[in-house]
């Protein structure tokens, strides 16, 4: 474990996007994602390679890569469709009888998709062989509202100067020389940015076999050197050092790890954010829309797991682990489903959920009673593991399928903050997508999707009082378990309260949104902490993991459990949030069931596809 650990927070795999929560409707579901028959749900004991608990990103990453790798894999799903917090759904309304709004409930700012690059979940595409499956709208940036003065700013992708031109129509010369400075330490050759990607996800996994995987990356380790400090302390530091003291700059680092990780600048581990500047100011930069949505790049993985031969079950709640102590050590050798299947799984177990629903499904696995069980021993590390790690806070969601009659060609992202308040701030930025500015056939014809979320500001205790669900977090809506918070007295204003920073955050955009929700064909969805909560099974609700108390920065735990044949990923594994992060959990943690050869093979191919540096 340890040595997994201080090679992994060397290796500082990195994220450069967000993943957010689903609205309370009926989901969408794609009909390739499907796979639940009653013929298999009839099915009470079976036998795989491989099991993946959650078809989010992580798992659906790991469950394409065993699949790839030769294992016989199923990946269950609790939820009724893929894709985690970030996956599609749809609604329809009087607009449209053919056509529904077929809407995003997750990350909306992506990068390096859509052509090879360093992002991890680019480099599970290429492996798994369906990167072509996406059809790809490139893009140069986003614009960011500042209720301090009235005006925006546009973060412009690329080399050509135009961001440097807006920093200083926002905030002066002198703030535009100090980026450019700063900018070219970052970027320059051996640089933060440059050194932030030199080990890929794909060299590593779990367990002291990692100095096999990685061996022929120890060159570029050693070459690291005193920049791993940076890399994995807060990114504050790297500013510090680099003596970039511009006000306004600090703002907006604070503004770019607050999108990233739910924290501010001071608690973001350096690398994300060198990284995310080089997929931002990197020549050629672009952002990256998948043309029909999320969706399309959810089936992209899922078609490339069923092309190996893997399958995706929806509707299938893991209850139980199924656990063995006969060899006098912990090992999980299946899972339980909340139908009464039985899964046994010969190669292992993989984990997507995040550590503290985790510890719960182990929970229900032992006997507490026998404290001297390995197994039980196991739970209380890992019981210590969720106790010990804070959470960053939840979100309020808005999606509206609005006309768009009379409006101006617009952007289709935005962020919205008060530059002169702290970003961390409750309620203080509000990220939107309009995604039907660049794919008009996600709603009837006439009409504009837009998705506004606060970002990782809300707080999840003010909606204690309404939650009455008796269950288990995330309970399916279908399994008989209590979700009547909505109908509690008070909810339904607190929901309308905390709906109007939303509501705000849009009229910088579209100012008549309001009236235009009204009319006729329209559709207004709004989410809570709750919403989080129930439909994507999150933990008070929460973004991700946060920075535990007395740390600078996530300290967060790699592939490998205190169970034998029991692996982890997602976004409470290393190394954290976002969907390129999640995408690296995936990898490392099907790198460690799958051979050191068959990895070092799959590198081989890779390279020789120029899909791997």
């Amino acid at each position: 474990m340890m040595v997994e650990r201080s090679l992994l927070l060397v290796s500082l795999l990195v994220l450069s996007s967000e993943a957010f929560v689903v609205p309370p409707s009926k989901t969408y579901i794609a009909p390739s994602a499907i796979h639940a028959s009653t013929e298999q749900r009839a099915v009470k004991e079976e036998e795989v390679d491989v099991v993946v608990i959650g078809a989010g990103f992580g798992g659906l990453s790991c469950g394409a890569l065993t699949s790839k790798y030769g294992f016989k894999t199923v990946c269950l799903e609790a939820h009724d469709t893929p894709g985690g917090v970030a996956h599609s759904f749809s609604r329809y309304s009087s607009a449209s009888k053919e056509t529904p709004f077929s809407f995003d409930s997750g990350p909306s700012l992506i990068t390096g998709l859509s052509a090879k690059s360093t992002n991890p979940l680019r480099q599970v595409l290429d492996a798994i062989g369906t990167a072509d499956e996406v059809d790809w709208k490139q893009y140069d940036g986003w614009l960011v509202h500042d209720y301090a003065d009235g005006k925006a700013l546009k973060m412009t992708a690329g080399d050509g100067g135009e961001f440097e031109k807006a920093i200083e129509e926002k905030a002066g010369p002198k703030s535009r020389r100090a980026f450019e400075k700063f900018k070219d330490e970052i970027l320059g050759k051996g640089g933060l940015a440059e050194v932030s990607a030199y080990i890929p996800p794909f060299a590593l996994r779990g367990g002291a076999k990692v100095i096999l995987s990685i061996f022929q990356y120890l060159f570029k380790m050693m070459t690291i050197g005193t920049k791993g400090l940076l890399l994995t302390g807060p990114f504050t530091s790297t500013m510090d050092l680099y003596d970039m003291k511009d006000p306004f700059l600090r703002k907006w680092f604070d503004y770019l790890a607050f999108a990233l990780s739910g924290v501010d600048a001071s608690n973001t581990q350096g690398a994300p954010i060198a990284y995310m500047m080089s997929d931002l100011h990197k020549p050629g930069a672009v952002l990256d829309y998948p043309m029909g949505g999320m969706d399309a790049l959810i089936q992209a993985l899922v078609k490339g797991m069923e092309n190996h031969g893997g399958e995706l079950r929806v509707n299938s709640r893991v209850e139980k682990l199924l656990l063995d102590d006969s060899s006098g050590k912990a090992c999980c050798v299946g899972v339980e489903l909340s139908d009464g299947t039985r899964i046994k799984a010969k190669h292992g177990v993989v984990s997507n959920a995040p550590l503290w629903n985790y510890c719960r499904i182990v929970k229900d696995s032992v006997n507490l009673e026998d404290k001297d069980s390995p197994s039980t021993k196991a739970y209380y590390s890992i019981k210590e593991q969720a106790d010990e790690m804070s959470a960053t806070r939840s979100f309020m969601h808005l999606h509206l399928g609005i006309p768009k009659d009379g409006l101006p060609e617009m952007e289709c992202h935005h962020s919205v903050l008060n530059f002169d308040h702290p970003v961390t701030d409750e309620q203080n930025m509000s990220i939107i997508s309009i995604p039907t500015v660049f794919d008009e056939s996600l709603a009837p014809e006439g009409y504009h999707i837009v998705h506004a979320y606060t970002a990782a500001s809300d707080n999840f205790d003010e909606w204690i009082p309404f939650q009455e669900e008796t269950g288990k977090v995330g309970s399916s809506p279908n399994s008989g378990t209590s979700q009547e918070y909505g109908r509690k007295q008070g909810y339904e204003e607190l929901k309308a309260q905390k709906a109007e920073a939303l509501w705000k955050a849009v009229e910088c955009v579209i100012p008549d949104v309001r009236e235009r929700a009204k009319r006729p064909g329209s559709v207004v969805l709004i989410g809570t902490p709750l919403t989080h909560r129930r439909y994507n099974q999150r933990y008070k609700g929460t973004y991700g993991p946060g920075v535990n108390p007395g740390k600078e920065v996530w300290e967060l735990a790699g592939a490998t459990t205190p169970f034998e044949k029991m692996f982890a990923c997602g976004d409470t594994s290393f190394p954290g949030i976002g969907l390129p992060g999640v995408a690296a959990s995936g990898t490392i943690a099907a790198n460690t069931i799958a051979s050191v050869q068959s990895q070092l093979q799959l590198i081989k191919e890779l390279k020789e596809i120029d899909a791997l540096q």
